[in-house]
């Protein structure tokens, strides 16, 4: 798993720590194995391969609502991130940077929020705090 992104996990589990963990997700499933995913270990450090992908959930009553955690992250344009989906919407570090736009994935992403951080090694090592999380 990315440090980048057990960071954010820890970070959300420490604003929200009733939150349900239900949709929240790292290691893809058999489905993702057949795909390309961020949910597969295909970035390699050394001999070990990085999963660059985590799925959070939402949970408004637990107190973690994704739609504040996913703009969050979209307005403090973090360098780590290549996409977060969320709710039918991507926004991309690179693609219309920053700017949400539909997406029609065969998962709209209304259970959870899927952040993919970039392969560089700088992007998911990085064990730095996210800065300005809201949930």
């Amino acid at each position: 798993m990315a440090p980048s992104l057990l960071t954010l996990l820890g970070q959300v589990n420490g604003l929200a720590p009733q939150r349900s963990k239900k949709s929240d997700g790292t290691i893809g499933d058999t489905a993702h194995a057949t795909r390309a995913s961020d949910h597969n270990p295909w970035v390699m450090d050394g001999g070990t391969g990085i999963v660059t992908a985590m799925d959070i959930t939402h949970d408004p009553q637990g107190g973690c609502d994704a739609n504040n955690l996913a703009e969050a992250i979209r307005q403090r344009r973090d360098p780590r991130v290549k996409y977060v989906i969320w709710n039918r919407q991507i926004v991309s570090s690179t693609v219309s940077p920053w700017t949400w736009r539909a997406y029609a994935g065969s998962n709209p992403h209304t259970k959870h929020m899927h952040i993919s951080v970039r392969p560089e090694k700088p992007s998911y090592a990085s064990e730095e705090n996210w800065q300005g999380l809201a949930v």
